[in-house]
């Protein structure tokens, strides 16, 4: 009987570990297929519409695509998640965070992952694993007055 209950401990910490460490993953992907939308969302200089002109900053735009593509991970409500937009041209620095036709742009997601499992959680420091996703474009060539 003691046995038993030593041996299906382990086990069973053993599954739980590895439904949470799927789930990580699984969270990973999604947030690697958010930065690349929202990426090529941004390089096209485009703002999201309605009545014919940018209801939203080109900026809010592009975090307006990345939380939509991130399937609620990433929301203006989640401030443990670290969303940075930068951008840098051929003088240095962008005027503005989304920049303008030809900038390079670098789109970057910090996201604190909260394990399901509450034995797996002390084995990270903080309780939680941070997952760090990001990626760079360039800008496409797009009339200035879109920026």
């Amino acid at each position: 009987m003691v046995e038993t209950a030593f041996s299906l401990s382990v086990f069973l910490l053993l599954v739980m570990a590895t439904i949470d460490f799927g789930y990580l993953m699984s969270t990973k992907l999604t947030l690697q297929n958010a930065v690349r939308q929202a990426g090529r969302y941004a390089i096209t200089g485009q703002c999201i519409e309605s009545s014919g002109s940018c209801s939203l900053t080109r900026y809010n735009s592009i975090v307006q695509t990345l939380e939509t593509a991130s399937l609620g991970l990433i929301n203006s409500s989640n401030v443990g998640s670290d969303v940075t937009l930068s951008c840098t041209n051929e003088g240095g620095q962008c005027p503005n965070q989304a920049g303008g036709p030809g900038d390079i742009v670098t789109i970057s997601v910090a996201y604190p992952y909260p394990f399901i499992t509450p034995l797996i959680a002390p084995f990270f420091p903080s309780h939680a694993y941070t997952i760090r996703v990001s990626s760079t474009f360039a800008n496409e060539i797009f009339p200035p007055s879109q920026s």
